[in-house]
């Protein structure tokens, strides 16, 4: 068996290379923090091989042997190798797998160290077993509770994308009737066996985990399809109308302050009133890298939306492609009005403005002055 310095320092060596392999993660600049903890590592490595050479200084070992029956069979150590697979996979797919991987780890050595210690508290089994419960089911029910309802709360969304809307209205109500009543059950009858009590319960999780594992390889239904397909991160910006970005628009603002400037269209004419000005303005000077709220007004007899046109920005595939940066309104009837927010960082580049503009009126358009 290690001695108990061993397995400090060999805990201290362990924890510095899983900080040591985050660093290169969360810090720009790891030199000094990289040296630091490397030494760490080498110092703490070399103090756990001579303590496990020396035997912390004892000739013999100063408590008794403990029977084998008291030492039982564990899953630690598998899921302690899951972890450092995941570690690995981690630094070749993605963060998330990583740290993923640094979850477990930590978990499995926790609950691995905390096992082995249990089990030599004393010589009776069912006192050792007790001994692990109080220290650990504190932290394992809460966190099993939290990781199984949100497991089962998924699984519960994808059967609802996936199924039609009235049948999931009636589904999520028949849901909810299911767990009433089992809860009414379960208070009526507080003598049931502990064991009905569990399968019932993790009959219906895996009911719904599975079922949640159909409806996500089935996939969203058919109105959610259409609705994914135009992209809510680039909405359409033309003089027509669009299906979805269109939809419900909003006439009236109730939040009316910090307001830059309040953009006028009459009788196919943009205007500009800004506070401090008496006459309307044909260009607006708004802050650098700060949100600017605008304000945009249609008297005009049709429905016109307001556009800001804040120059080309670089898309993502292909490379070395641009694409025009358009900030829009919903289309906005007659007498309604609509909100639109900017937030510029830098100043146009030479040659380039970044003005407002009306789809389907040409020659009308206000300048966007960044300082």
């Amino acid at each position: 068996m290690f001695s108990t310095g061993f397995k400090y320092f060999i805990g201290v060596t362990v924890l510095s290379v899983v900080a040591l392999i985050m660093s290169l993660f969360v810090l720009d600049q790891v030199a000094l923090a990289g040296v630091a903890i490397s030494m760490l590592i080498v110092v703490t490595a070399l103090l756990a091989g001579i303590a496990v050479v020396t035997r912390d200084g004892q000739t013999k070992t100063s408590t008794p042997e403990l029977s084998k029956d008291l030492t039982t069979k564990s899953i630690w150590p598998l899921v302690t190798s899951i972890g450092v697979v995941l570690l690995a996979l981690g630094l070749v797919i993605s963060s998330l797998v990583f740290f993923s991987g640094v979850i477990v780890l930590l978990a499995a050595l926790a609950e691995w160290m905390v096992k082995s210690w249990s089990e030599r508290s004393s010589r009776d089994a069912s006192y050792n077993s007790s001994a692990r419960k109080r220290l650990l089911n504190p932290i394992e029910f809460p966190v099993l509770a939290a990781l199984g309802l949100g497991v089962v709360i998924y699984s519960f969304s994808r059967i609802m994308l996936t199924v039609n809307k009235s049948i999931g209205a009636s589904l999520f109500i028949v849901f909810g009737l299911v767990v009433l009543i089992t809860g009414i059950l379960f208070a009526v009858k507080p003598n049931m066996k502990r064991s009905l009590v569990v399968a019932i319960c993790v009959l219906g999780a895996v009911g719904i985990f599975v079922a949640g594992i159909i409806s996500a390889s089935t996939g969203l239904r058919e109105d959610l399809v259409i609705a994914k397909s135009e992209s809510h991160e680039h909405p359409e910006c033309g003089a027509e109308r669009s299906e979805h970005f269109d939809k419900l628009a909003e006439g009236n603002l109730s939040l009316r302050s910090s307001v830059d400037a309040t953009i006028e269209l009459v009788d196919g004419k943009l205007t500009a009133r800004i506070v401090g000005f008496n006459k309307p303005q044909n260009s607006v000077t708004i802050r650098r890298s700060t949100a600017t709220n605008f304000i945009f007004h249609n008297l005009d007899a049709k429905e016109y939306r307001l556009v800001a046109d804040l120059g080309n920005r670089a898309v993502a595939e292909p490379e070395g492609k641009t694409e025009k940066n358009l900030v829009c309104t919903q289309l906005t009837a007659q007498g309604a009005e609509q909100a639109l927010v900017l937030k510029i960082d830098k100043p146009a580049t030479v040659g380039t403005s970044y003005i407002l503009s009306v789809p389907g009126i040409e020659g009308q358009s206000i300048e966007l002055v960044v300082p």
